[in-house]
């Protein structure tokens, strides 16, 4: 069954087909017009739907498969033990307030065991995502507490008894998904301390979970991802989805594939397009995703709200790869909202090569959480951390020496050059000397940012 999403990307794919389809050349002699835009057509909801998938396959790919530069085998964690910097960074546009843990998970014969270990009130949160980047849960201290846990994650069709200490069960409806650890750090000198207890997070396969060892049999792999242009990455779809049962909501979708040849049903109609077909497909499609990625959410004050669907997109295929595009493996917003700065009180780009800014919270008004919040700085061209002098690279309610108005206010300084004055420095929040653009992360969001009651104030350029 296709519901509204599968509508939108349908006619928006429709109304392009038959705008390109009469420029038929050559090359395409061989199929009639009709095809050519049917070809077209399918392709490019093909590579809407299909964006997110081949991104999970190729970092599985990469993070297990590849003996070159695998960072860990399935059902095991692989942990980064520093915190993010301008030199070291895990993916674009990380955090600065947690480290990081990775792991992938093999359902396929059986479920994956997750332990966790006793966090004495220290915030963290195992995000739980399937091979569509569906966010299933979320183990942490929101739902779960403090206290360790022992979780099964469930692969789809799989019946049978679980061990008697499993506190709660995660059904993915992919036989792959993926575990995404954040555990907070309060500075440098704390970050021992967090290897520590990464160390004591496990994973196991349900069987090797028994005998009390960790990772799983590794029996049967997949193969490496390999796509170097838009025909191999449709391959590479229809690989994940022989591979994996295709979720209830998406077999409408999945169906309309199948003249392509892509998926597990056999097609009452085969067509064959040309390379030239599907290169435009995918490349009008990609541009398609960028567009809409550029305006996923609503603005309040020169801040990008996040959407409230983000990371449970259901059939919104087009969200689901905007946001695959822009920010992978995006949690929900109970968890962590993501507000993103992105234009100054003018509407004007933020630019630290030519203005200095301010970031005024009144009384009472710093972000509303139940954990912590932070402000963190990236460039706008690559997404990472800025180098500064100081090393700062986000600022929040953690921050050491933050210096506030008589009244409560807390205003943070944001330009590019040192400021002269020591109490300024106190609040400095270092830009880069090109366009950048900030991330307000909430973690655990009061309801008064979740409903919109409450949004961050706008970026005041400062004159000169």
């Amino acid at each position: 069954m296709c519901f509204s999403a599968c509508r939108r990307i349908a006619l928006t794919s429709s109304l392009m087909a038959a705008a390109l389809a009469p420029s038929v050349t050559k090359a395409q002699t061989s199929q009639s017009r009709g095809d050519t835009a049917l070809a077209y057509a399918t392709a490019f909801q093909a590579t809407v739907f299909g964006y997110p998938l081949q991104g999970m396959y190729a970092r599985m790919s990469a993070e297990v498969l590849n003996p070159a530069i695998r960072k860990a085998p399935f059902n095991t964690f692989f942990h980064y033990r520093e915190l993010a910097t301008p030199t070291v960074s895990p993916f674009p546009a990380p955090n600065n307030d947690t480290l990081y843990s990775t792991a992938w998970l093999d359902l396929r014969r059986e479920p994956a065991i997750l332990g966790t270990p006793e966090m004495s009130g220290r915030y963290y949160t195992a995000q739980i995502l399937d091979l569509t980047t569906e966010t299933i849960a979320n183990v942490g201290r929101r739902e779960d507490g403090d206290g360790p846990g022992v979780f099964a994650i469930v692969g789809p069709g799989w019946s049978g008894d679980l061990p008697a200490n499993v506190k709660r069960v995660i059904r993915s409806e992919t036989s792959i998904a993926y575990v995404l650890l954040r555990i907070l750090v309060d500075g440098p000198e704390d970050v021992p301390a967090v290897n520590a207890l990464q160390d004591r997070f496990s994973l196991a396969s349900l069987s090797r979970f028994r005998m009390g060892q960790t990772g799983v049999n590794e029996e049967s792999l997949p193969p490496l991802y390999v796509a170097e242009d838009a025909r191999q990455r449709l391959g590479v779809l229809d690989r994940v989805l022989r591979m994996s049962p295709t979720r209830e909501v998406d077999k409408g979708m999945v169906a309309s594939f199948a003249p392509l040849g892509i998926g597990p049903k056999d097609p009452t109609l085969r067509i064959s397009p040309t390379d030239e077909t599907l290169d435009r497909a995918e490349a009008d499609a990609r541009a398609l995703i960028a567009t809409v990625g550029a305006r996923t959410g609503s603005f309040v004050n020169g801040w990008r709200m996040p959407a409230k669907a983000i990371g449970r997109y259901g059939v919104d295929y087009l969200q689901r790869a905007s946001v695959w595009d822009g920010g992978p493996l995006a949690n929900i917003v109970e968890e962590s909202f993501y507000p993103a700065a992105l234009l100054d009180d003018a509407g004007r780009p933020l630019d630290g090569a030519s203005a200095r800014y301010q970031l005024r919270f009144g009384p009472g008004m710093t972000p509303p959480v139940d954990a912590f919040w932070s402000l963190t700085m990236y460039k706008l061209d690559d997404k990472f951390l800025v180098a500064n002098s100081i090393n700062r690279y986000s600022i929040g309610n953690r921050t050491q020496g933050l210096l506030r108005g008589a009244d409560g206010s807390l205003t943070i300084n944001i330009q590019a050059e040192r400021p002269t004055d020591a109490a300024a420095v106190a609040n400095w929040l270092p830009a880069p000397r090109q366009h950048f653009y900030m991330v307000l992360r909430l973690y655990g969001p009061a309801s008064e940012a979740l409903s919109g009651s409450w949004a961050p104030p706008p970026v005041e350029r400062l004159r000169q």
